[in-house]
């Protein structure tokens, strides 16, 4: 059964367009600063690391990368607080605010040969505080896009919020892939990766406007006005709710992993393992994003049809047969055998990223939505995604196998299917309240 929540005022179409527009545009700007640093990594490891050119400055590059995966769970315990207590559209608009602080820093940051070991300390700090920004955006656009959208869109909405990551995305490797082609290394380890970042000030601003602009969620003012927000978000999800944090926790692990399998990690894989032009590998991650934009709406659209678990399971079982393969494909440098790699795996990852969203946020109630969501998701991703690359590196490193992060990424994604098989479909249900 529909909830008030369905057909409150927040509800009409021009209040819920611009809804959407205020909850998507600020993961498009998040996303394109957050990955551009994954993408600028190799150029970043010289610049900011005494060794920068070798395997052990790309290293550290990647490590630090990781590092701004690490501040997420706390930004989602700050901004699930922040969301549950005050309200979506406030954590949502700090969010942004918080962001802008590091894409200001890494436009003006002085590289290793001006201030030695202050560089990449100072890298460290901005990635950090990009971290704990990007904690609460994604998953807070998450819970508020779905509980403003109507009960048969839900999954549709869910994915805008992912279209528009991947967008962000897509963006930074662009703008990676068209200076890597039309500059010469002095001019991308001199300043062109300073412009790259200072792109994302351009987004910032235009997402402050619409953001701000944005009707409050009407669930939200709804369990407000009821009494039944709770004090302690984070105490209480963990204390009623551990099944479906439970739940949660696999249903975003195997997502986090191929999402920087088919992207940061292969763009640099095909160019050191590969030895294929950076230009190249950036061109063939490009069009692997693109279906990341696209088919996630396709089937967010077709979950809020046939539901949420079948687009879950196929997505996953997916992963377990393709990842061994994808990087042994994409390891004989064969081009026709690179793309298929990496555009099944892409599609496999538009496939899960269509569905969990909305998955995601049916799981929870209305009072610890936004914390449950972040909470869970942000673990995920500092453990298993925002690794992934530093993961892949080395295991290639110690082993000498181009394969071995299939092996990683394959077993992972095995062991999560086995539980989350008999996931409970949600997607027929009203949104809960408590």
């Amino acid at each position: 059964m529909p909830t008030a929540a369905d057909h409150s005022p927040d509800s009409t179409p021009p209040r819920r367009s611009r809804a959407i527009a205020g909850g998507v545009i600020g993961n498009l700007f998040e996303w394109y600063d957050f990955t551009i640093y994954g993408f600028f990594a190799p150029v970043i490891a010289v610049e900011f690391f005494g060794d920068g050119d070798g395997t052990a400055g790309l290293l550290k590059a990647f490590a630090v990368f990781a590092v701004g995966y690490l501040g997420r769970p706390l930004g989602a315990v700050i901004f699930g607080l922040i969301g549950d207590r005050l309200g979506r559209k406030v954590a949502l608009l700090v969010s942004l605010a918080v962001m802008a602080v590091p894409t200001l820093g890494m436009v003006l940051i002085p590289t290793w040969q001006s201030v030695g070991i202050l560089s990449p300390i100072l890298l460290v700090l901005f990635r950090l505080v990009q971290g704990i920004s990007i904690g609460g955006e994604f998953t807070g656009a998450v819970s508020y896009l779905s509980e403003q959208a109507a009960s048969r869109h839900r999954g549709l909405c869910g994915a805008l919020t992912v279209s528009t990551a991947m967008l962000g995305i897509l963006m930074g490797s662009l703008v990676f892939t068209i200076m890597e082609s039309t500059m010469s290394t002095e001019a991308l380890q001199g300043w062109a990766w300073r412009v790259a970042f200072g792109g994302g000030l351009l987004i910032l601003f235009a997402a402050g406007w619409v953001r701000w602009g944005m009707p409050v969620s009407s669930h939200f003012q709804e369990a407000k006005a009821a009494g039944t927000l709770v004090a302690q978000p984070v105490r209480t999800c963990f204390r009623s709710y551990r099944r479906e944090i439970g739940y949660a926790m696999l249903l975003i692990a195997v997502p986090s992993m191929i999402c920087y399998a088919v992207t940061i990690s292969m763009a640099e894989f095909l160019h050191r393992e590969v030895h294929m032009p950076r230009a190249s590998a950036g061109l063939i991650v490009t069009i692997a994003i693109v279906l990341s934009v696209v088919i996630p709406l396709i089937s967010g659209a077709l979950s809020d049809r046939f539901g949420r678990r079948p687009f879950i399971r196929i997505s996953f079982l997916g992963v377990v047969i393709w990842a061994i393969p994808m990087y042994a494909l994409a390891g004989t440098g064969n081009m026709v055998l690179v793309w298929v790699a990496v555009l099944v795996g892409a599609v496999l990852l538009g496939i899960m990223q269509g569905a969990y969203p909305a998955a995601l946020s049916e799981l929870f109630p209305t009072s610890v939505r936004y914390t449950g969501t972040s909470i869970v998701y942000n673990i995920c991703f500092a453990v298993l995604g925002g690794t992934f690359p530093l993961a892949a590196t080395w295991l290639i490193d110690i082993t000498g196998q181009v394969t071995a992060p299939g092996w990683y990424l394959g077993g992972v994604s095995l062991l999560v299917l086995i539980f989350i098989w008999r996931m409970p479909e949600t997607a027929k249900s009203s949104l809960r309240s408590d």
